[in-house]
């Protein structure tokens, strides 16, 4: 949900290009009209909430044949903030968007945008004296009657009435659970929900979907539909029939090793089952012979995050069952950032390499590795 989209570098598009559910503009009817703003003080003539948010809409479902998003059947939601007083600007607003029923009707256009009104909401018993396109924002622990409750578009309330968090680490055990109380009313009632004054950042937006939070509030919403982008990605569960996003799983070049490894799908580039980890003894003879045989992998992508990310999908990897391990750090000879070609070349000769010079100097030289020696 873009929460007060008028502030954007660019309103309504901005949003819009990320293929957001939610859009929300404020509005006063102010000298007969309607503008977009937070405050009076920062209403201008040509800020209009026809030109900035009617017209684009409207523009847009003729060019993607009567729906919000060209070849997707997601709705739009667009959500208007009565910020001066309530009747004459809700009927301003109703006039407004009646001129075109097929873009902000359901009734008359199944795909046509969600109409929810919030602010200065009428009394519940008002209702039903304006058009039934409008939907309104509800209050989660009204007692709405079935025909007021059809009114309903969604349920939106304050965040900090019910939990002080920042954002970081994870809530406060019973502040979670007095939001998870408005959560579950709301869908009780069949209607999603939203926290208006809710703290940013990727761990919130992972834990208000985990908690079943159907508008994620956003100040940020290029940051949010991001994260969301390759969500799929990031919740990976072996076994699960899901494929990753396009464009975002690596080459389908497979090394030997790797093609038709146990449990390994190639054509999806995903783990079907767990790999068990080997889990050394470290007995010893106490002999104190010379090693004979030393096992040296280098790998590919190896950051922390990787590492990380497949022992938690794996539950477990042999590299965690070491008992010494150690970070290295190796800057490519002329560049800051190294990648895969010097260093692997530098882990396998000793030696520091250019980028993209495989265990080769930059003179064409070949340089021995550590197992000719």
């Amino acid at each position: 949900h873009s929460h007060n989209d008028y502030a954007q570098r660019v309103p309504f598009y901005q949003a819009y290009a990320q293929q957001v559910s939610s859009i929300e503009a404020d509005v006063f009817l102010h000298d007969g009209q309607l503008l977009v703003g937070h405050d009076v003080e920062d209403l201008r003539a040509d800020m209009t909430f026809e030109a900035l948010y009617v017209e684009p809409i409207v523009t847009l479902f003729a060019r993607n044949g009567g729906r919000a998003f060209r070849d997707s059947d997601q709705t739009l939601q667009l959500m208007v903030e009565l910020k001066s007083e309530t009747d004459p600007t809700l009927r301003a607003v109703a006039a407004l968007l009646g001129r075109w029923p097929e873009v902000f009707d359901p009734e008359v256009n199944p795909a046509a945008v969600r109409v929810a009104v919030t602010g200065r909401v009428p009394a519940p018993e008002a209702f039903d004296r304006y058009p039934r396109f409008l939907g309104f924002d509800g209050a989660w622990d009204a007692d709405y009657t079935p025909e007021q409750l059809e009114r309903i578009a969604l349920i939106s309330t304050n965040f900090r009435d019910f939990s002080q968090w920042n954002g970081k680490g994870t809530i406060i055990p019973a502040e979670k659970e007095r939001l998870e109380q408005v959560i579950d009313r709301a869908h009780e009632q069949g209607k999603p929900v939203r926290f208006w004054n809710a703290p940013e950042g990727t761990t919130v937006y992972y834990t208000f979907y985990d908690m079943g939070i159907d508008y994620i509030n956003t100040d940020n919403p290029e940051v949010c539909a991001a994260f969301f982008a390759d969500f799929g990605n990031k919740n990976f569960r072996i076994g699960e029939r899901r494929t990753a996003s396009s464009g975002v799983t690596g080459t389908k070049r497979l090394d030997r090793t790797t093609r038709d490894f146990r449990g390994f799908q190639n054509d999806k580039l995903q783990l079907s089952e767990g790999i068990d980890t080997y889990r050394p003894t470290h007995r010893n003879d106490g002999g104190k012979g010379r090693i004979r045989n030393v096992i040296f992998l280098i790998g590919d992508g190896m950051g922390l995050s990787q590492i990380t990310a497949a022992a938690y999908a794996n539950c477990g990897l042999t590299l965690m069952n070491f008992n010494y391990i150690g970070l290295q750090r190796n800057n490519a000879l002329g560049a800051f950032t190294t990648d895969s070609a010097a260093g692997g070349s530098a882990l396998a000769t000793g030696e520091r390499h250019a980028n993209r010079h495989i265990s080769m100097t930059e003179q064409g030289e070949a340089v021995p590795s550590l197992s000719d020696w």
